[in-house]
């Protein structure tokens, strides 16, 4: 029995251009598994279409990707019993003197951790480093707390997990974890004689280029953005388009942002699946800032009328509705 286990880094797919949400992908088209099974989503929760609110952005192209292809995707996952619990019981022990050795030994693992996610990781430096530093960063968790709020009870999630995997097709399949879970499946996984081995790293290709080039538009994050206008409109999508308004709106050109969103609703803005939710509530936003509060209305309706829409757009539009929309700072952060 063997099967194929990949890191998921949640929203930092959209910060390391050599492991974003194509790569990914990418490495599992030439890996050709036969299921694949993820620990991000509970079992049976592909049914509901908001398992994409989980924030893995590698996995909606996945998805897509199997379902077109035929190939199985089973959620094996455990949710939290209380997602806020480690942030508030953290918190709890900061007030207490008897928790300070063992916040400290927490605190200097947290403090690798984020040294390492402060620059853009490809998968051998995932495997080398980062999941390394994860794994003590529980493990010191385990040591001061148990298993419990401060570990976010991973441990006993974790046998689920595997109760889970158990009754799913495990030969040849691809299992897909979030980092945090690394750690304790995969000590399971040994466990159990599961001859599991890690993703390979696969060339950089131009589509894993365009979607790096998109995620530096979306995140704002381009110190030279006539540059990065230049590069968007060479891509002829809507995502670019939506893209090129962001940009446009940081630096207060409001005007040519809508004509950009405008654009984008003409063309088919299906895929990726958070698209359509967001260009309708952009497109509403933007609308509103420029006086056509008919057309923002329309927008707004549009994107609620979707079957999922992201958190944030949903929010946008709800509150668009109630009034219009107008920019909240001289740059146009949204």
């Amino acid at each position: 029995m063997s099967m194929l286990v990949v890191p998921l880094v949640g929203p930092f797919h959209r910060r390391f251009p050599r492991y974003n949400a194509v790569t990914v992908l990418e490495g599992l088209k030439a890996a050709e598994p036969a299921t694949i099974l993820t620990s991000a989503v509970p079992p049976g929760g592909f049914a509901d279409p908001a398992w994409r609110d989980v924030e893995e952005p590698a996995l909606d192209p996945v998805v897509t990707w199997a379902s077109r292809r035929g190939v199985a995707v089973e959620g094996v996952g455990e949710p939290s019993p209380d997602p806020a619990a480690q942030a508030d019981f953290a918190r709890y022990l900061q007030d207490s003197e008897r928790a300070v050795p063992a916040l400290a030994a927490v605190r200097e693992a947290e403090s690798e951790l984020a040294d390492l996610l402060g620059s853009a990781l490809d998968l051998s430096r995932i495997h080398d480093a980062l999941l390394p530093v994860l794994a003590k960063l529980h493990e010191a968790r385990l040591e001061a707390f148990g298993d419990g709020p401060g570990s976010d009870w991973m441990e006993e999630r974790a046998d689920r997990m595997m109760e889970h995997l158990a009754a799913s097709k495990v030969d040849g399949a691809a299992l897909l974890v979030p980092v945090d879970h690394w750690a304790s499946l995969t000590s399971r996984l040994d466990a159990a004689g599961v001859a599991w081995h890690p993703l390979r790293e696969v060339a950089p290709s131009e589509e894993a280029r365009v979607r790096a080039l998109l995620d530096v538009a979306l995140a704002g994050e381009s110190d030279e953005p006539a540059a990065l206008l230049e590069a968007l409109a060479e891509v002829q999508t809507p995502e670019a388009r939506l893209a090129e308004a962001e940009v446009l709106l940081r630096f207060g050109e409001v005007e040519e942002a809508l004509a950009r969103v405008r654009t984008a609703s003409t063309m088919d803005f299906v895929e990726p699946a958070w698209l359509p939710g967001w260009l309708l509530a952009r497109l509403g936003q933007l609308a509103d800032v420029t006086g056509a509060r008919d057309e923002a209305l329309r927008a707004y309706r549009g994107a609620l009328a979707l079957t999922w829409v992201p958190s944030v757009a949903r929010e946008a539009a709800e509150a668009g509705l109630q009034e219009p929309f107008t920019l909240p700072s001289a740059e146009g952060d949204a």
